[in-house]
């Protein structure tokens, strides 16, 4: 074994250091023991407390290396002639001064305790500062490090380190790889505002999806505030965490209450616990959740791991699974991982001893700086590959690391589904076990129920048929006195009035039955309103007309001192009528010009049995579409409040042929009807009900009007002539009916029909 001695300006600077930390410089003996001693630079407590560092896990796991020693030194086929023996220091986790200051007192201050190999450091900072140092050729040592930098595997930069553990880039690009697998573009990130898991990862999968996965970034301090319901309603269907231990399990309990679990949604977890066994999930949230609940949500989850779980101790170990577990009691990752890194240096330096031995050299000579011994360790190392208990181990350059996608199953706990190759970027997926959630829904329009519809059209057929009928008795006995004093040619408006709303809730009802094509949507769409407005124009428009004459001859003739009534032609009538739809067809007119409707969906996502559903309701909408129609509500309600005031002012005329009751009955019937329809109809679309209580709201509506119209305003002059139909003489019965039987109770009440 070499000597340190003062020789050259490095080792002066070496020797100075040692005696700034408070060591005397003492030059290190070669021993003929054949024990060979491993480093192992944790994040650990000093044995200098000047120097303790503020982190010490090191407790926790450190059994994972003595156990391999142990196993090791009692395996006869594994370095036979030499005996391993561990020492351990802090690495002070990336305070890096305190591994500088360790490295150094161990390499050569410790008398007669040659290394002949690194296990460590944990953190990525102190591993750059270790690297750097055994790289250097008066040292040559090799090194397996815990640490996660990427820049770590640059084997130029650190010739003898070697990371156990991929690179995070590696664990990002598996998950990047999946993405690509199922062609998902979409996910939500949920992470925790005060305290990621893992920042480089979660900066690394924001920089690497950026223009090919559309994120939605979900965070809280506190994870019962995560807005999962928020979360719920979105597209999102696969969901990354960079959540950990209790936090996830918080959130993962609140996604088992809300239904968000598997196949409806997938889970992807980066290091969520410290755990390598899966008792961890066994223990539930006392809070939130039991196990069994935890294991609902996890079923199907996907974690991306340089790992096996449960390892696979046949191939280098005889040890069973208890006690590996009972010796990292604490449960920590790192615990598996050092036990497969001090296998690693062993079985490398098992396999030099016979090239070393063809080169006339022995492990019992080694010593820093010889670069042959570390040339052929360092080629055995490359050569290197097992399955240790924390997953697959490899160090050759061109292969690279394993990645090892896994899901958890309810009953069979966790499976490899698949294997990422790093940095070659191959995935490699085992279909028959791999169950992934497509982002794809399953759409449902919602439409009005077919039933219902042929209700709506019936009625529709019967008032159709009613009115026509009317419309060509009046047409046919206009010469009778009955219906010559109606104003025929007024009535006419009101029929066409009828009709078009008749068309119009024919065309709401294909609208909404039926999944036409676009293009159809938005026609019927901006032609809906122009038959509601403008047909009920006509209808009110016309019982506005005639209020209006009889208002008018009555009062202008009270006050002339009853000497003579004024008459009002039809025409003047007819003018007035054309005027107000006029002004309801300019109104149509500007609002389909300036803000045409569009037929829109409004998608809501719903759980039908074990998958995710977009539901989709369509309606007419535009950007000014309350506006619209509050002007058209307005107009509207004018023309009828216009005919209660005419109305109202002639209840009590005391000529009987002219007593206005029908007249007051209609017009508080139309306007109850209008108000009271129209008011639910935009609260149940408003509130969100099923598409056929708005539709069955409106379309009654309209049907009640028509029929009001029917019965109170085209009927009452055509029931004396059917008095006089020759069935009706012929069958007496008929007479009994209460419709024939009050012609003349109707008949009596014509006053507002009347033109003078």
């Amino acid at each position: 074994m070499a000597v340190l001695c003062a020789g050259s300006t490095r080792q002066a600077i070496l020797l100075l250091l040692l005696i700034f930390v408070g060591r005397d410089g003492v030059c290190a003996q070669s021993g003929k023991n054949h024990t060979l001693y491993l480093l192992s630079l944790l994040s650990y407590p000093n044995n200098n407390t000047s120097l303790k560092p503020s982190i010490s896990d090191a407790n926790y796991i450190i059994p994972g290396a003595h156990l391999a020693v142990s196993d090791i030194n009692n395996r006869s086929d594994i370095l036979a002639d030499y005996r391993l023996e561990i020492i351990t220091a802090g690495d002070g986790c990336n305070i890096e001064w305190i591994a500088l200051v360790n490295l150094i007192d161990y390499l050569y201050y410790k008398e007669g305790k040659q290394i002949v190999g690194i296990v460590g450091p944990e953190c990525s900072d102190s591993t750059k500062v270790v690297a750097s140092i055994t790289g250097r050729p008066e040292i040559a040592l090799i090194n397996v490090h815990l640490g996660s930098a990427p820049e770590l595997a640059d084997r130029t930069l650190y010739p003898y380190s070697y990371g156990i553990r991929p690179p995070t880039s590696a664990d990002v690009d598996a998950v990047i790889a999946l993405f690509r697998y199922n062609k998902w573009t979409q996910a939500a990130v949920l992470y925790n505002s005060e305290m990621l898991v893992d920042y480089n990862s979660f900066l690394l999968f924001q920089e690497k999806t950026i223009g090919t996965v559309n994120l939605t970034y979900t965070s809280s301090a506190s994870p019962t505030q995560l807005p999962l319901e928020q979360l719920r309603r979105s597209y999102v269907r696969v969901i990354v965490s960079f959540l950990r231990d209790e936090t996830l399990k918080r959130v993962l309990c609140l996604a088992y209450f809300k239904n968000m679990t598997y196949p409806r949604y997938q889970w992807i977890l980066f290091e969520p616990y410290d755990d390598s066994n899966v008792s961890f999930w066994y223990e539930g949230n006392q809070h939130e959740c039991s196990g069994e609940q935890l294991f609902t949500t996890l079923n199907q989850s996907i974690e991306i791991q340089s790992n096996n779980p449960y390892g696979d101790t046949s191939f280098i170990t005889d040890i069973d699974e208890e006690t590996l577990i009972n010796a990292c009691q604490y449960g920590y990752v790192n615990c598996y991982v050092l036990f497969d890194a001090v296998w690693a240096i062993a079985l490398a330096l098992n396999n030099s001893i016979e090239p070393l031995r063809a080169s006339a050299l022995s492990l019992s000579n080694y010593a820093y700086g010889k670069f042959a011994y570390t040339q052929i360790i360092k080629e055995q190392m490359n050569l290197l590959s097992f399955n240790g208990v924390w997953g697959a181990v490899q160090f050759n350059s061109s292969t690279g690391f394993i990645i090892n996608i896994t899901t958890f199953y309810f009953s069979d706990k966790y499976s490899i589904i698949g294997t990422f190759s790093f940095p070659n970027g191959i995935l490699d997926i085992n279909s028959s076990k791999a169950a992934f959630v497509s982002t794809k829904f399953d759409e449902k329009l919602i439409l009005v129920s077919i039933p219902l519809a042929v209700v709506i059209i019936i009625v529709e057929v019967v008032a159709a048929v009613l009115v026509i009928m009317v419309h060509i008795l009046n047409t046919v006995y206009s010469h009778r006195k009955t219906i010559k004093i109606s104003s025929t040619r007024l009535n006419h408006f009101a029929y066409i009035g009828c009709y078009i709303i008749l068309i119009g809730t024919l065309l709401y009802t294909i609208m909404e039955t039926f999944d036409i094509n676009q293009k159809a949507k938005d026609v019927l769409c901006n032609a809906f309103p122009w038959t509601l407005i403008t047909g009920l124009t006509l209808v009110f428009g016309t019982v506005l007309a005639k209020a209006w004459r009889l208002y008018h001859i009555f009062h202008s003739s009270l006050k002339r001192k009853k000497s003579s009534k004024i008459a009002i032609q039809d025409r003047t009538l007819i003018v007035v009528i054309i005027i107000l739809f006029s002004l309801s067809a300019v109104l149509c007119l500007v609002w389909t010009l300036y803000d045409p409707l569009e037929r829109k969906r409004d998608v809501t996502i719903a759980a039908e049995k074990d998958d995710l559903v977009l539901l989709m309701k369509e309606s007419c909408s535009c950007a000014y579409e309350v506006e619209w129609v509050v002007v058209g509500i307005v107009y509207e309600a004018t023309l009828i409040a216009c005919t209660v005031l005419f109305v109202f002012s002639t209840r009590n005329i005391s000529i009987k042929e002219l007593q206005s009751q029908g007249t007051i009955l209609m017009a508080y019937l139309l306007t109850l009807t209008s108000i009271v329809g129209g008011t639910i109809y935009y609260i149940t679309r408003a509130i969100g009900l099923e598409t056929d209580v708005p539709y069955a709201i409106l379309c009654f509506s309209l049907m009640i009007i028509v029929y009001l119209c029917i019965v109170l305003l085209f009927l009452p002059p055509v029931l004396p002539v059917m008095k006089e139909w020759p069935i009706v003489k012929r069958w007496p019965g008929l007479k009994r009916l209460p419709l024939v039987k009050n012609i003349p109770c109707w008949s009596g009440r014509l006053s507002f029909m009347r033109r003078n």
